[in-house]
């Protein structure tokens, strides 16, 4: 393994023996003819990847996926069926809660145990306890059994060792959504500063944006097996895509998704998402230049802007279509100026019957943040019953106050199937439009609140 991999994954499997009563164990192991009594379940199939120093990567998949499996492995704390596993790198790991840890011990007593167990000296964890006791937050608690916590004051105290003991590599499952809001803050900020550092994080979650937010790489699982690894925000709208998918259609989704790793998505050249080129959209024939543009500047369309990849999901009795955003003049454009008004119009082709229907628009960054959207109405207040081969235009009014860049728009439209609300179609980045760049601005972030200032002499 080179010098600059952190993790690697080689062919890596784990088999689980599955018995249908308790006695075909034993009637197997004394089987003569070495008869088997068991199934074969593979937790994780076949599974590779590399992971390189300094890259954060989030693991995403539904539930008994293989995620968890797959990290425990990677930590030592299974043991792989098949395949080999290399580190390169101290780990400290944030699995499930209570992993590590004795209950009938004290939260100090805990701090030494784990840092110990992590390779550290008592001379170093003494010096790292002040800033893990200031980090957890749980006061005189510290000295009591950790039987005693609420799984609240648990992760706090977890996290806190897993993150204060200067490991190589962070690999972390779950276990923050246990946290309360200011806490999980807390953390994230760690994160990111952990990043900043060059060090390796591996973070799983079911929160698609929290993996986009923080990781430059993921891994879609599914079923044992690695579907995708390739940007976060492809691989996230690709999942979320799979989530929403029928169950006689996820086969074919699933071989479609596979497939994406001929074209090399699996290959990502810099851990720096800043400054990543948009994977979706070909800017290299740019029609104008977004340098020295004054306010002035009208509006326009740019050919050269439209998505080429669009994440279109199966239809279930509706099909978005003919999407596009409007000037005031009803003029199709997608290079915008700065607090001008727009409209994202698109049109809905019913092909059955659909209860309770309900339109929606999201607008995402290009690294797949989303930073604002809206719906026609509330859950369970749309239009009460819509006929098939109906026809509805749906028109979005948006005033953009963003810095210049590159956006994106996602489509939607849901209903009521046998009381739970479904997609009956979903556009994901089908629209995208930059912002023209402001001279004349004091504004220093993404989003423009209109927020003024004064200064007063005293």
């Amino acid at each position: 393994m080179t010098d600059n991999i952190a993790i690697k994954v080689e062919n890596v499997s784990k088999v689980y023996k599955l018995y249908d009563k308790p006695i075909d164990r034993f009637n197997e192991s004394l089987s003569i003819f070495k008869k088997k009594y068991h199934k074969e379940f593979f937790a994780v199939n076949n599974v590779s990847f590399e992971i390189k120093k300094g890259e954060t990567v989030g693991i995403v998949g539904k539930n008994g996926s293989g995620k968890s499996t797959l990290l425990k492995m990677i930590t030592g704390v299974l043991t792989p069926t098949g395949g080999n596993i290399s580190v390169n790198g101290k780990i400290s790991a944030l699995l499930e809660l209570g992993a590590g840890f004795n209950p009938d011990y004290t939260g100090m007593q805990n701090i030494f145990l784990n840092a110990s167990m992590m390779g550290l000296s008592d001379d170093e964890i003494k010096k790292k306890v002040p800033e893990i006791v200031e980090f957890a937050e749980i006061g005189q608690h510290i000295d009591q059994p950790i039987k005693t916590y609420s799984s609240g004051m648990f992760v706090r105290l977890a996290f806190a060792v897993a993150i204060n003991v200067d490991p190589e590599i962070l690999i972390v499952d779950e276990a923050l959504a246990v946290g309360d809001d200011l806490f999980q803050k807390k953390c994230f900020s760690k994160i990111e500063a952990f990043k900043k550092s060059g060090k390796t994080v591996l973070f799983v979650s079911h929160s698609g944006g929290l993996v986009v937010e923080l990781c430059d790489k993921a891994i879609l699982m599914d079923s044992g097996e690695k579907l995708l690894m390739g940007p976060s925000n492809t691989v996230v709208n690709l999942y979320q895509k799979l989530l929403f998918t029928s169950k006689d259609k996820v086969n074919t989704v699933k071989e479609q998704i596979q497939k994406i790793n001929e074209f090399g998505f699996n290959q990502i050249k810099s851990p720096i998402r800043e400054k990543n080129e948009n994977d979706l959209v070909n800017l290299a024939k740019e029609s104008r230049s977004s340098a020295n543009v004054t306010d002035e500047q009208e509006e326009y369309f740019d050919e050269n802007l439209i998505p080429t990849d669009p994440i279109l999901y199966e239809n279930k009795g509706a099909r978005i279509f003919d999407y596009k955003i409007l000037n005031y003049r009803g003029e199709n454009v997608n290079v915008l100026r700065f607090g001008k008004k727009y409209v994202l119009s698109y049109k809905v082709e019913f092909y059955e019957n659909c209860q309770n229907v309900r339109f929606g628009m999201v607008i995402k960054t290009k690294t797949g943040i989303e930073i604002s959207g809206a719906a026609t109405a509330r859950p369970g207040e749309g239009i009460p019953f819509v006929e098939g081969n109906k026809v509805i235009n749906v028109d979005f009014e948006f005033t953009p106050k963003l810095t210049a860049g590159v956006y994106f728009l996602r489509c939607g439209v849901v209903g009521i199937d046998k009381s739970n609300e479904v997609f009956l179609d979903r556009q994901v980045d089908a629209v995208a439009f930059r912002m023209l760049e402001q001279q004349k601005t004091l504004m220093n972030s993404l989003v423009d609140f209109d927020i003024t200032s004064n200064i007063y002499v005293m």
